[in-house]
């Protein structure tokens, strides 16, 4: 198995957890009223923008399957 799969599936399983604590659980609600309290709309819409952008910049995936024929090629 190779880095960049461990990678994303352990982003993907943290996303997940997340999504999952904060929309399903009473804890999730006492997060969103924490949240609410201590965040303006205006700083959710930039925190909202900063992950956008992060996610623009994130490899996709045929970038990846680059990365990972460049490195089976320096292991032969």
């Amino acid at each position: 198995m190779k880095a960049s799969e461990i990678f994303a599936f352990v982003a993907g399983a943290a996303a997940a957890t997340g999504i999952t604590l904060l929309f399903t659980t009473e804890k999730g609600k006492n997060l969103r009223d924490e949240l609410k309290k201590n965040l303006t709309k205006e700083e959710i819409d930039k925190l909202i923008e900063k992950l956008k952008r992060q996610r623009e910049e994130a490899p996709t995936e045929a970038e990846m399957a680059e990365e990972d024929v460049f490195e089976e090629d320096n292991q032969e």
